[in-house]
C-alpha cells in the first residue's frame, strides 16, 4: 500500500518537477500541454486513488474469504504499476482507461473466485447483493427501500427456524423489536442457515476491532466468511446468548448454553459456549445432527478397511473388556465409540455412559454428563454406575490415574468398558497408561484393542483431477505402486466451495491385545519394543491405511500427510 501511494505521488509530481528543471537549462519552451488537460488529470487522480482503495478493499476481503491476500495484491499491484510506466510514456488518456480495463476484469477474476468460497448469503455482486446495495443507498438517503420498491436492508430470507428450549422460536423474538434487534436475529439465522449448508461443525464468531469475524470449520479446516460491522456484531452475539439462555449482561465470565435448529426437516442441536478476549466476546457454536449422523450407519459407515470392521465389531460383542480410542482432539473419536454403541443391542443389554458434554442421544441408553464444579467426575461416577448393574459403560475420556485405573478394574469384572486416550497412536496409548501409574497387570488382563484414528478430507468428486506423483517422494514416504494405478489431487470447484474436498473419512491403526503383547506388557516395555511386537502381529498403521484410501482415489496424498505427521 505505501509503494503504491509512494508511486501514485511521483507519477504525479515528477511532470511538474521535470518541467521545471527543463525551463531552467533549456531556451525552448517546455511543452507541458499534456499536463495541462484539467479533466484527464483529475480523472487520472480518482483513477489513482481507486486503484489504492481497491488494493486496501481486496486486502481486507481475501483475508476474510480465505484467499491468497499477498498473491491477489501483489498482481493488483504490478498490473499498475505496468500501467503507471505507459501513462508516464505514452499518454495521460491511455493509461486511465487501461487501468480501469485492467482493473474491472481483475476485480471480475477475484469476484469469481472469491464466490466460491463463501455460502450464497455472502455473494458479491448476485441479484440479492445488488438489491442489498440499494436498499442501504436509499435507507441513507432518507427514502424507505419499499417505497422505492427495494426490498429491506435486511429482509428475512431464510427458512431455517432457530428455537429456544421453551419452544420460543427467534422470530417471535424478533418481533415487536427495534430495526437493529430485528437485524441482529436474521443474522444470526443467515449465519447458522450458511454454516448448515456448507456442512460445517462449529461456527466462530469473533470480535476484532471495527469487525465480527465469522467463520466456518469444514470438513476439519476454518473457512472465513463475511464478516459484519462491530455494532451489529455485538447485536449477533446477544441475540444467540438470548437464544441460548444465557445471561446477556454477563460478559466477563465463560458461559455455556443451547439452543434447536431445524431446516428442510432436519433438527441440529446447537451448543453455545462464550468467552472474553481483548475485543469483546468470543462464540462458538456447535453443530449437532440431532438424527445421529454417520453414527446411524455403525461402525460400517466411518471407513474400516473390511478386516479392522471385523476385528473391531467381534470384540464390541464380548461379554468383557475395555476398547480405546485414541487421537488428538477433533478425530472423531466419540463419534466412533457411538458408533460402537449403535451395533449393540440396547434392549438386552443395560448401556450406561459418562459424557462431558452428550453430544447425541441414544435410544435406551442411560447418558449421564458430569460436572467437575459440582464433584461430578469420571471417576465417582464410574463407581457410582458399577452399582447399577450395567453390561457396558462409555467413559467419555481417561483424564486421570483413577479414572484409567477404575475403567480397567470394570473390564476385568463382568462388563465392557468404551473410552477414549488422548495419544498419538495405538502403541502409544498402552505406553501413556504406564506413565499413568496403570500397573502392568491391570492393562495385560482387561485391555482388549486399542483403535488410534485420524480423519482425512475426501476429494471431491465433481472436480478432483488425476497426476503423476513425484516419485522420489514416493519413495521418501515408502510407497511402491505399479504404473496403472491412478493418484487424484484437489482441484476446487463450486460444490465444494473451491477447497477441492468435500465430506471426510476415518483412516484408522486397529491394535488387538494379542497373547505376545500381553507378556510383552508384563515388563514394562520401552515404546520400540511394543511397536515391534505390534508389526509382527500385522498391525497396519494410520499412514499405510491412509495410503490405500489415497490408492482407492478418496483422498489425496497431500491430506494423509496432513493429518499422520
Amino acid at each position: 500500500m505505501v509503494a503504491a501511494l509512494a508511486l501514485t505521488m511521483a507519477w504525479l509530481l515528477a511532470p511538474v518537477a521535470l518541467g521545471q528543471e527543463e525551463a531552467a537549462t533549456a531556451e525552448a519552451p517546455v511543452d507541458t500541454g499534456l499536463y495541462l488537460s484539467t479533466f484527464w488529470l483529475i480523472f487520472a487522480v480518482l483513477t489513482a486513488a481507486g486503484w489504492v482503495a481497491a488494493m486496501e478493499w481486496l486486502n481486507r476481503d481475501a483475508v476474510a474469504v480465505g484467499e491468497d491476500a499477498k498473491r491477489w495484491n501483489l498482481i493488483l499491484f504490478l498490473v499498475g504499476a505496468l500501467l503507471w510506466y505507459a501513462g508516464w510514456k505514452i499518454s495521460l488518456r491511455g493509461f486511465t482507461v487501461l487501468l480501469l480495463f485492467a482493473m474491472g476484469g481483475l476485480f471480475m477474476v477475484y469476484i469469481r473466485s472469491r464466490n466460491l468460497k463463501v455460502p450464497a448469503n455472502y455473494r458479491l455482486f448476485t441479484p440479492e447483493h445488488l438489491n442489498d446495495l440499494g436498499a442501504r443507498l436509499l435507507t441513507q438517503m432518507g427514502i424507505q427501500p419499499k417505497a422505492m420498491g427495494v426490498k429491506s436492508t435486511r429482509e428475512d430470507r431464510t427458512s431455517i427456524v432457530l428455537m429456544k428450549k421453551d419452544g420460543t422460536t427467534a422470530s417471535a423474538l424478533a418481533d415487536g423489536r427495534r430495526a437493529e434487534h430485528a437485524e441482529a436475529i436474521v443474522a444470526s439465522k443467515e449465519i447458522v442457515e450458511n454454516a448448515i449448508r456448507a456442512r460445517a461443525t462449529d461456527i466462530h464468531l469473533e470480535p476484532k476491532g471495527t469487525e465480527l469475524q465469522v467463520r466456518y470449520r469444514i470438513d476439519g479446516i476454518l473457512h472465513n466468511s463475511t464478516p459484519f460491522p462491530a455494532e451489529l456484531g455485538k447485536s449477533i452475539v446477544s441475540s444467540v446468548k438470548v437464544l441460548s439462555d444465557m445471561d446477556i449482561a454477563e460478559r466477563r465470565k465463560a458461559q455455556d448454553g443451547s439452543f434447536s435448529a431445524t431446516l428442510d426437516d432436519k433438527k441440529f442441536d446447537v451448543r453455545v459456549s462464550t468467552l472474553t478476549s481483548v475485543h469483546g466476546e468470543t462464540m462458538v457454536l456447535r453443530l449437532l445432527d440431532s438424527s445421529g449422523g454417520v453414527i446411524k450407519n455403525g461402525l460400517s459407515g466411518l471407513g474400516f478397511t473390511p478386516d479392522m470392521l471385523k476385528q473391531v465389531t467381534g470384540v464390541i460383542h464380548s461379554p468383557h473388556g475395555c476398547l480405546i480410542t485414541s487421537g488428538p482432539t477433533g478425530s472423531g473419536k466419540t463419534t466412533t465409540l457411538y458408533a460402537a454403541l449403535s451395533e449393540i443391542d440396547a434392549y438386552q443389554r443395560n448401556i450406561v455412559t459418562i459424557e462431558n458434554p452428550i453430544e447425541y442421544k441414544l435410544d435406551n441408553v442411560t447418558q449421564t454428563p458430569i460436572n467437575p464444579e459440582a464433584g461430578i467426575t469420571f471417576a465417582s461416577t464410574l463407581r457410582a454406575i458399577l452399582r447399577q448393574d450395567p453390561d457396558v459403560i462409555m467413559v467419555g475420556e481417561i483424564r486421570d490415574a483413577e479414572t484409567a485405573r477404575t475403567a480397567l478394574q470394570a473390564a476385568m469384572t463382568g462388563h465392557f468398558v468404551f473410552t477414549t486416550l488422548h495419544a498419538n497412536d495405538s502403541v502409544t496409548s498402552i505406553v501413556r497408561l504406564l506413565d499413568l501409574g496403570i500397573e502392568s497387570s491391570l492393562i495385560q488382563s482387561a485391555l482388549t484393542v486399542v483403535v488410534a484414528q485420524r480423519l482425512v478430507r475426501l476429494l471431491c468428486n465433481d472436480c478432483k483431477v488425476p497426476y503423476t506423483p513425484n516419485q522420489e517422494f514416493l519413495r521418501k514416504i515408502r510407497v511402491t505402486v505399479d504404473e496403472e494405478k491412478t493418484f487424484y489431487k484437489a482441484k476446487g470447484c463450486e460444490e465444494c466451495q473451491g477447497t477441492g474436498y468435500r465430506g471426510r473419512t476415518g483412516i484408522y491403526e486397529v491394535l488387538m491385545v494379542t497373547d505376545g503383547l500381553r507378556e510383552l506388557i508384563k515388563e514394562n516395555p520401552s515404546l520400540q519394543d511394543i511397536k515391534n511386537e505390534s508389526r509382527r502381529a500385522g498391525l497396519i498403521s494410520l499412514q499405510e491405511d491412509g495410503l490405500r484410501k489415497v490408492m482407492q482415489g478418496l483422498t489425496s496424498i497431500k491430506e494423509v500427510i496432513r493429518v499422520t505427521k
